[in-house]
């Protein structure tokens, strides 16, 4: 206020203190009530933080009680502890168990003849690796491996970067295949052990190098042992209350229920074991739930407070009458003393916890009731804490729940079993008579397997059956880099009986696929692993062609009489037979009294239309005993060709069972994820798990998905199509010369030509476009959810059909949106995985939430953005920012007050200036007045 010190100069009056003091006395009430406002919120907001931080502890706690794992603790106590040792989880029954160990599981060791250096080089090409038994014969001579199937194989490539023993050390361990690599000096040498990863009889290794000589060293397997054995793989052998039992490991679970053995030493004797319950530790998390409550209800009962006997009128604490905290307090009590009906025990009072009235209600803890109650049932001292889900059914394992997730028993009912994603290949004969030959003509191959697409070299060599050549194959697939990232494993085995190979995945599901996408001639025709449609054409059964034994050679069941207008044409790999009737063009009805009669005229007349293209049909005749029906099958000596019939009249379709394109059998099954109801509503299937569905429908997207695409190399700008997008149709959309053929960079550049389309721009609307690789489709997914999301191709120009695998409409797979509708149903989370079984009515999931789930549920939610804490502390710290701008609209408010008075009073100094100016003048004139009028003394 420096302005007002020169305030009352003019009129003589203390005019600026009087100002101070008028400003001051404005100010003062205002300010002091600001201060006592921000003084309050500012301590509210401490004690809320101080709440905040005791609420985290009193949940750290319960999330410890919510854990299943700190249910399950059981004490084993062992009469040798260096023989014998176990543990026990609560599932375990107490008792006492007779144990003697006869031999320890160990793992197989091959070592390799003793090297100068680990720098010397070995030599070049593969090592392989397969697992299985081991036969050596007492006298140490190998006799023979028996593989192991349900462990995959591993070829490794020695080259100039790992062909040392350190090199091959590192490969093999890098690779992590099962196999551990070490060198060690034994005094003659440097020697490369291998040692199977784990124990037990039937994960012995069989080692095989080829390549260069330096390589036949690694040999073990029945045809060479350079290398040697120097420790055999072996199971554990032991009884358990006098039952003999063998293990590959020796570490055993499931001799005792819930108790895992480990087995240490050989004894001379039985070994006594005993299982008791232990809850100690578990008790000391309910000790400290029972602390944190009790520090929370301090701290509240000491901030809400309220005295009535202090001052006229009592006296209340910080929070007194605090709506928040009072309503955080009574659901933390609520949902303690909620009694859980139908248990062995229905409130944590029974178990030992309880409220003390005499100690303002603060909990107390029994150690030794509790301990009763665990001892008695622990499991339903499990359920009164923890989240807890039970399924009678052996072969269902219950997973989890959702936050939503009610309590209560929901029935189950499996409606599809999972399956694994399967590959049937082409029969040929010729694999089954061995001595197979893989060369640089039909060793190599590409397939899809499980979205990954994966290129494929078989090592070059005669294979002596199709057994040891499917071992090649799965070697080789399951050692590829993709596939190992994955996580994905095949089996490949030879079924002798179709003459075929099949492959099938370890993955369940609708993702779990095998599909072979690019095969040589030479490779399709020596393995019978073909493209999609590819291969022998199976005709439709019919009665028309149905005998009498169900042999070729029997008598039809009715004579078949066939005349010229029974026509056909037959397409080989794009090549015509022209239009053929059957018997020919005399048109004189012949009658075939036996399949073979009829596949002969067919073949003949088949392979005559065909003659000088090098390519020699057969025609088989199957029968069918279940439905007692007969069909054609038309084949060549290439499993790999494509047959087609390309025009099909209605006598051949209704008596030789012919039908226009291809017949070829179904080679790549895919997988399927489970399926059925929870609480009698769809649930949601991704291999072998299950969901429960929220009972309300999400709404979905609108999508396109055809069928696969062509030869993407051949795009022209002439090649175009216009699509329509939640009813907004595009201009026309031509990706021109493609830069990149790759699948999922053209899906990236149709995206982008689509999304920059005018109209689309202009509507708002816009797709996703992804590359299907299971299927090899391009799918357009619209943007937008709902029942008016949608995707449809409405016009197809050039080549874009066959090119891009589309058609008009929404394509063979595509679907329309779906609106969001229903409403939630309590079963609503819950996750079961189903590892087998029937379909049908699979009993129910029971599910249960403790104390310990229901509190660490509503403390999250307090604690949460939006919570009941985090909500008042915004609140509070909105109150502060209120006093703030209160204070400076304060100072904005006094600044125009002192402007104003300063005015003012500026106005009154310059009058009382100007009569202190004529009170002198007026004073001076009498004064000269009085001076005249006064005579003057002599």
């Amino acid at each position: 206020m420096a302005t007002i010190q020169s305030l009352g100069i003019g009129s003589g009056l203390l005019t600026s203190e009087l100002l101070e003091s008028l400003l001051e006395a404005e100010r003062a009430p205002v300010e002091q009530r600001l201060d006592v406002e921000q003084e309050i919120a500012e301590a509210k907001l401490s004690a809320f933080g101080e709440i905040s931080s005791v609420v985290g502890e009193l949940q750290t706690a319960m999330r410890g009680l919510n854990s299943l794992s700190a249910f399950n603790a059981s004490q084993v106590v062992s009469g040798n502890e260096s023989a014998l040792t176990a543990t026990a989880a609560s599932t375990a029954d107490a008792g006492n168990y007779s144990v003697q160990v006869q031999q320890l599981a160990q793992k197989q060791t091959i070592a390799t003849q003793a090297y100068s250096s680990i720098n010397e080089a070995v030599g070049t090409g593969t090592l392989s690796f397969r697992f299985g038994s081991t036969d050596i014969d007492g006298g140490g001579v190998y006799q023979g491996f028996t593989v192991n199937d349900d462990v995959a194989g591993r070829t490794l490539v020695i080259n100039s970067s790992n062909n040392t023993l350190a090199g091959i050390r590192d490969a093999v361990n890098k690779a992590d295949m099962g196999v551990e690599a070490t060198i060690v000096d034994d005094g003659s040498g440097f020697r490369l052990l291998f040692t199977s990863a784990e124990s037990g009889a039937d994960q012995s290794i069989e080692l095989t190098g080829t390549g260069t000589a330096g390589l036949d060293a690694f040999n073990f397997n029945a045809g060479s042992q350079t290398a040697s054995q120097s420790q055999a793989a072996q199971n554990a052998s032991f009884t358990v209350n006098g039952l003999a039992i063998t293990r590959s490991n020796n570490l055993v679970a499931g001799v005792i229920p819930g108790v895992t053995l480990n087995l240490k030493a050989t004894t001379d004797g039985p070994v006594n074991l005993e299982i008791e319950k232990d809850p100690g530790e578990l008790m000391d998390k309910v000790q400290g739930f029972v602390d944190a409550y009790n520090g929370l209800k301090s701290i509240s009962d000491q901030l809400s407070a309220f005295d009535p006997d202090s001052g006229t009128s009592g006296q209340g604490s910080l929070l007194t009458g605090d709506t928040a905290l009072r309503r955080m307090m009574t659901e933390i009590n609520s949902t303690l003393r909620q009694v859980t009906s139908g248990a062995t025990f229905n409130s944590l009072a029974e178990v030992g916890v309880t409220s003390d009235q005499f100690n303002n209600y603060q909990l107390t803890f029994d150690r030794e009731a509790f301990e009763t109650a665990f001892n008695a049932d622990p499991q339903a001292v499990t359920s009164l804490f923890a989240a807890t889900g039970t399924v009678p059914d052996t072969q269902v394992d219950f997973l989890g729940a959702g936050r939503n997730t009610q309590p209560g028993s929901y029935a189950l009912e499996i409606t599809q079993l999972a399956t694994i994603g399967r590959y049937q290949g082409i029969s040929v004969p010729a694999l089954a008579s061995g001595n197979i030959v893989i060369d640089e003509d039909n060793n190599a191959f590409t397939l899809v397997f499980n979205g990954n697409e994966i290129d494929i070299s078989l090592t070059e060599g005669t294979y002596a059956t199709a057994e040891e050549l499917a071992v090649e194959l799965q070697s080789k697939i399951n050692s590829n880099a993709d596939v190992i990232d994955s996580e994905d494993t095949m089996t490949v085995v030879f079924n002798s009986d179709e003459a075929r190979f099949e492959l099938s995945s370890n993955r369940y599901g609708n993702e779990s696929v095998i599909r072979f996408s690019d095969v040589s001639s030479a490779a399709a025709s020596t393995l019978g692993l073909v493209l999609d449609s590819r291969g022998p054409f199976e005709g439709n059964q019919l009665n028309a062609l149905a005998t009498t034994g169900g042999l070729s050679s029997d008598p039809f069941t009715d004579a078949l009489v066939i005349d010229a207008s029974t026509a056909f044409e037959l397409s080989i790999n794009g090549i015509s037979t022209g239009e053929l009737a059957l018997p020919g063009d005399a048109g004189t009805p012949v009658t075939y009294t036996t399949p073979d009669e009829l596949t002969s005229a067919l073949e003949t007349q088949i392979n005559n239309a065909l003659a000088g293209e090098g390519i020699t049909v057969s025609v088989a005749y199957e029968y069918n005993a279940d439905n007692e029906q007969g069909r054609l099958i038309f084949s060549t000596d290439n499993a790999g060709d494509d047959i087609q019939f390309t025009e099909v009249n209605f006598a051949a379709a209704s008596k030789l069972g012919l039908f226009l394109g291809s017949g070829a059998p179904v080679t790549s099954i895919r997988g399927v994820d489970v399926a059925g109801t929870i609480n009698g509503i769809e649930a949601q299937g991704n291999g072998q798990f299950l969901a429960a569905s929220t009972g309300a429908i999400a709404a979905r997207q609108g999508f396109y998905l055809n069928v696969a695409h062509g030869d993407l190399s051949t795009s022209t700008s002439a090649d175009s199509f216009r699509v329509e997008v939640d009813g907004v149709l595009s201009g026309a959309i031509s990706l021109g010369e493609l830069g990149s053929t790759s699948p999922e960079d053209v899906a990236a550049a149709m995206q982008t030509v689509i999304n920059n389309s005018p109209a689309m721009i202009a509507a708002g609307v816009g797709v996703i476009v992804d590359y299907d690789t299971p299927s090899g489709s391009f799918g357009i997914i619209s943007k937008s959810t709902g029942a008016s999301s949608s995707v449809r191709i409405a016009q197809l120009d050039g080549n874009a059909g066959s090119l891009l695998g589309f058609s008009i409409g929404r394509g063979a797979r595509g679907e329309a949106g779906v609106a969001a509708s229903g409403e939630p149903d309590p079963s609503s989370g819950l996750r079961i995985r189903v590892n087998g079984g029937e379909t049908g009515d699979r009993g129910t999931i029971d599910y249960a939430r403790g104390a310990a789930d229901r509190m660490n549920t509503l403390l999250t939610a307090f604690l949460e953005p939006g919570g009941v804490l985090s909500g008042r502390q915004e609140s509070l710290n909105g109150e502060l920012e209120s006093i703030a701008e209160r204070r400076v609209e304060l100072e904005e408010r006094m600044e125009r007050s002192e402007r104003r008075l300063q005015s003012s009073f500026t106005a009154n100094d310059l009058i009382i200036s100007r009569f202190n100016t004529t009170a002198d003048f007026l004073t001076s004139q009498l004064e000269m007045l009085e001076a005249l009028v006064t005579p003057k003394r002599e």
